[in-house]
């Protein structure tokens, strides 16, 4: 890790990724990637991040074990995030989101 860069990160055992919509308030929310929720019947719908790995301080990459994670989503009527782990060496770990929006009630 690049001290330079990241002054308060001597040591971190945490990594987060996230995502957002907006919208004006009284407005339907905005469809979030493809609009596809992530456990749609085809996977291939849903929006996508593939070969997520992170950097340890030896700069070896890992893949975080599904148990090793947790998924959050605030409004899961219009949007989930799933993470599948490890599929293989195309996919690599896998992260899918999404969602139709509509009304969320912002």
């Amino acid at each position: 890790m690049d001290a330079k860069l990241f002054s308060n990160m001597s040591s971190v055992d945490q990594v987060g990724w996230g995502g957002r919509t907006r919208t004006h308030p009284g407005t339907q929310s905005p469809q979030m990637g493809s609009g596809h929720f992530p456990h749609d019947d085809n996977p291939r719908h849903a929006c996508y991040f593939k070969l997520v790995s992170i950097q340890d301080n030896e700069r070896k990459t890992h893949g975080a074990k599904v148990y090793e994670t947790h998924s959050f989503t605030d409004n899961p009527m219009c949007y989930d995030v799933r993470y599948y782990g490890d599929q293989g060496p195309y996919f690599g770990y896998v992260l899918q989101f999404g969602g139709p929006g509509g009304n969320c009630g912002n």
